[in-house]
């Protein structure tokens, strides 16, 4: 499955995480600028409008074949953790998996 993949990687230590992290978001923030990916706000306001909840985290990713993904991080009102596989670049949703 495609969250499967992207999940896959080996975790790093915890130093090399926080470096990866703030690079991600460069990378990120730089497509967005761009143009080249959509913008996380508008990501997470079409998350709200489709499933009513609160935003825990959002990571920046790709799948195997290379795709950037947001992988966000959802708690729903009866309290189950939704993880959404969104395609950065178009906003859509490609897989949903939780509890």
């Amino acid at each position: 499955m495609l969250l499967a993949g992207v999940l896959a990687a080996a975790p790093l230590p915890l130093a090399a995480q926080q470096g990866s992290r703030r690079s991600e978001q460069d990378q990120a923030r730089d497509a967005v600028r761009d143009g080249r990916l959509a913008p996380l706000s508008q990501v997470l306001s079409a998350l709200s409008a489709r499933t009513p909840g609160e935003h825990l985290d959002t990571r920046f990713s790709e799948t195997t074949d290379g795709r950037p993904v947001y992988l966000v991080t959802w708690r729903t009102p009866d309290n189950r953790v939704v993880i959404f596989v969104v395609d950065a670049r178009t906003g859509r949703v490609l897989e949903q998996r939780g509890d």
